[in-house]
C-alpha cells in the first residue's frame, strides 16, 4: 500500500484522473476487441515514408519518436513509435529509455501494430520496476509477458527486434524475480492467466544467485490431455483467438525446482539439480492474484499469484500425480544449456519431467531423458516428501512406486543400460533395483532390500541439503573410490578400457560433488562386473575342472578344491554385502582375503 501511495504521488501528472485519461494512454487506447492500428494517427504519412535510419520527433501532446529501423534478425524493416510516458525525454537530444517509455512495434510497417513494450518506473529511480509485452496479431491484442523486478537490478526481458526470442538466459532468472503470462479477453477487457503464470525465482540465501524455481501451467480445466497434452505450452493455443473455455482456468501442472547441492553462483549458476513434477486440475484462485498497476494501459490489472505465495501454493498443490527428477550428469548427444557456456548444460527453467513412459500433461520441454533420475508417484499428494536410502545412497521422492535412469550419452550417443527402481511391499519406499543390460535388456544384477533404515526428511529441504551435502555425498564418493581402488588391484588391464572412457569426465573441473558421485557409481558398477565376471567364471571353471581321480591318492587335488570352494564362499559373502551397498565391508573383504584372487 504505501508503494501505491507513493507511486500516485510521483506520477500524478501521468495518472488519469475522474474525468480524464493520461495523454500517453489516451495515444495508445485499443478500439473495441483489443484492436491496435496506426494508420489512422495524423503523423501516419510522414512516418511511413521514413526512410532507413530516419526518425521524426512530435512534441504533442507529450514526447514522441518515430524511427524506422532495421531487424536485426531477418532483412526486413520496422516502425518504432516511442512514448515518453515518465515527461523525462530531453527535447534537444530526443532518446528513448528503459524505465518509463513505451514502444509499438509495426514490423514491414503496415500501420497494424505487432508488438509493445512498456517499462514501468513505480518510484521514478530511473530503473524499471516492471515490464509487460504485449502480442498482436494483425492488430489484435491477444496476451502479454510481464516481468516483475524484484532484485532490484532493472534487468528482466532481453529482447531482440522488440521481441522476447526464447532465450531467457539472457534475460534475469538469476535472482528474486517473476515472470508470467496472460491472455486478453476481449470480450470483458481484461487479461487471464494462461501459459506459465508465473515462472518465480527465488534467491533464499540472499547471495545473489537463484536456489529454487517455480513454474505454473495455466490452462482452460477442460482441456483433452489426450488431444493437446502439452496445451500451456502451445503458442498456437496461447496467442490463438479467444474462446469461452478460456474463463475457467486452472493450474494444472507445476514444476518446482531446487539447488540441493548449494552450488548456484555467479560460477555454477541456475544449478538446479532436484525437481517435483506435479499435475491435477485446480481452479487458478489465489489470495493477491490481482495485481493492478496504475502506470500500465488499460487492461490495468494482471492475474497471477503473487511471488511470495508461489512456494507456498507449490508446497501444499494437490497433486493427483507426483513427478520426481534428480538430474545426475548431463547429456553429451545434446546441448540444452546457455549457448555461450555448451560445457555447461544447465536449464534456466529447472528440471523437467519427460515425455516418454509416465506421460504428465504440461510438463514442457526441452527434455533430457539420459542421465536423469526419474521417479513416478500414481496417487494424490498434497505436500511434497522425500526420504535417503542407504541402499543406492539417493534422495527419493516418497510413495514412488516406480524410477528408472536412462545410462549413456555420457561420451556420445552410445547407450549403456538403466537402473530401474521400484517399490514392490507398497510401503513409500524403493526395494528394489534392477540394473539393466542395454543388449539383452535384462537384469545383470538385482539388489532387494526390504526394511532398510531409510532418512525421511519430509520438505525440510534445508535439513535435507545440509545432510546430502555434509554426510551423504562425500561418504558415496569415498566408498566409491575406495572399493574401486581395491577392485582395480584384482582386475588389472581389464579396468584400463573403463578408466580411459571415465578419467576425461573425472577430470572436468566444472562437475560438482553430485556428478561426480554419479561418474563414479558408474565406474564401481564396471569394476564390480568385472569382478564378479572374472572371479564367478575362474571358480567354476576350477572346480568343474579337478581331475576325476580319487582326491585320496592327490592330496593337490583336495587342496586345490579347498581354496576354489573357500573362494566361492567369499564371493557370496562379497555379493551379499554389495547387494546392500555395504561397500565399505566389500572392501575389507577384499583386503583381508588377497591371497583368494
Amino acid at each position: 500500500m504505501q508503494k501505491l501511495l507513493l507511486t500516485l504521488a510521483l506520477f500524478t501528472p501521468l495518472l488519469a484522473s475522474a474525468e480524464q485519461t493520461a495523454w500517453w494512454e489516451r495515444e495508445t487506447e485499443m478500439a473495441p476487441g483489443g484492436i491496435l492500428r496506426i494508420d489512422s494517427k495524423p503523423w501516419w504519412d510522414r512516418a511511413k515514408n521514413l526512410k532507413l535510419g530516419e526518425s521524426m520527433v512530435l512534441k504533442d501532446p507529450g514526447m514522441m519518436i518515430l524511427k524506422r529501423e532495421k531487424l536485426e534478425r531477418g532483412d526486413g524493416e520496422m516502425l518504432v513509435w516511442i512514448i515518453d510516458d515518465d515527461g523525462d525525454m530531453d527535447p534537444n537530444h530526443p532518446e528513448g529509455d528503459e524505465d518509463s517509455d513505451c514502444y509499438v512495434v509495426d514490423y514491414g510497417p503496415d500501420g497494424v501494430v505487432d508488438r509493445m513494450v512498456d517499462y514501468i518506473d513505480e518510484d521514478r529511480d530511473q530503473v524499471p520496476d516492471e515490464m509487460e509485452h504485449r502480442y498482436y496479431v494483425d492488430g489484435e491484442l491477444r496476451r502479454a509477458w510481464f516481468g516483475m523486478d524484484l532484485d532490484g537490478d532493472g534487468h528482466m526481458w532481453h529482447l531482440i527486434d522488440y521481441d522476447y526470442k526464447g532465450d531467457f538466459f539472457l534475460s534475469d532468472p538469476y535472482d528474486d524475480n517473476m515472470i508470467y503470462m496472460n491472455k486478453y479477453n476481449p470480450n470483458a477487457n481484461k487479461w487471464l492467466p494462461i501459459s506459465e503464470c508465473p515462472f518465480a525465482f527465488f534467491d533464499l540465501n540472499n547471495d545473489g544467485a537463484s536456489d529454487r524455481v517455480a513454474r505454473f501451467s495455466a490452462a482452460p480445466i477442460s482441456f483433452s490431455e489426450t488431444d493437446d497434452p502439452d496445451y500451456a505450452n502451445s503458442q498456437k493455443r496461447y496467442q490463438g483467438p479467444y474462446y469461452k473455455e478460456l474463463e475457467n482456468i486452472g493450474v494444472m501442472n507445476i514444476r518446482y525446482s531446487f539447488d540441493i547441492d548449494n552450488l548456484a553462483s555467479d560460477e555454477h549458476p541456475l544449478h538446479y539439480e532436484m525437481g517435483f513434477n506435479l499435475i491435477a486440475a485446480v481452479p487458478y484462485q489465489y489470495e493477491g492474484m490481482e495485481h493492478t498497476q496504475p502506470l500500465r494501459r488499460a487492461p490495468k490489472t494482471t492475474i497471477c499469484v503473487p511471488h511470495s505465495k508461489v512456494i507456498e501454493v507449490a508446497e501444499s498443490y494437490p497433486a493427483d500425480q507426483t513427478g520426481f527428477t534428480w538430474r545426475e550428469f548431463e547429456d553429451a548427444a545434446m546441448k540444452i544449456g546457455y549457448h555461450e557456456r555448451p560445457e555447461y548444460d544447465r536449464r534456466w527453467e529447472g528440471v523437467f519431467w519427460t515425455w516418454h513412459r509416465r506421460i504428465m500433461q504440461n510438463t514442457g520441454g526441452p527434455v533430457q531423458d539420459w542421465n536423469v533420475r526419474r521417479e513416478f508417484m500414481d496417487a494424490p499428494a498434497n505436500k511434497r516428501e522425500v526420504y535417503y536410502s542407504p541402499v543406492d545412497r539417493r534422495i527419493h521422492l516418497k510413495g514412488a512406486t516406480e524410477g528408472w535412469i536412462q545410462v549413456g550419452h555420457l561420451f556420445g550417443e552410445e547407450k549403456l543400460g538403466e537402473i530401474r527402481m521400484f517399490d514392490t511391499n507398497a510401503d513409500g519406499y524403493f526395494d528394489r533395483w534392477e540394473y539393466i543390460d542395454q543388449e539383452t535388456g535384462a537384469p545383470i544384477r538385482v539388489a532387494s532390500v526390504r526394511d532398510a533404515e531409510n532418512i525421511d526428511f519430509g520438505n525440510d529441504w534445508d535439513k535435507l541439503a545440509k545432510f546430502y551435502n555434509e554426510e551423504a555425498l562425500p561418504e558415496s564418493i569415498r566408498l566409491n573410490e575406495e572399493l574401486i581402488s581395491e577392485l582395480e588391484k584384482h582386475l588389472g588391464n581389464e579396468a584400463a578400457e573403463v578408466e580411459t572412457e571415465f578419467a576425461p569426465l573425472l577430470a572436468r573441473e566444472e562437475i560438482s560433488p553430485d556428478e561426480r558421485r554419479y561418474l563414479l557409481d558408474l565406474v564401481r558398477e564396471y569394476f564390480y562386473y568385472l569382478f564378479r565376471t572374472k572371479y564367478y567364471g575362474q571358480t567354476k571353471a576350477e572346480l568343474e575342472s579337478l581331475p576325476g581321480t580319487d582326491p585320496r591318492f592327490d592330496l593337490q587335488i583336495m587342496k586345490d578344491s579347498t581354496r576354489s570352494w573357500d573362494r566361492a564362499v567369499l564371493l557370496g559373502q562379497i555379493d551379499a554385502a554389495y547387494e546392500v551397498s555395504d561397500y565399505s565391508k566389500v572392501t575389507e573383504l577384499l583386503r583381508t582375503n588377497d591371497e583368494s584372487f
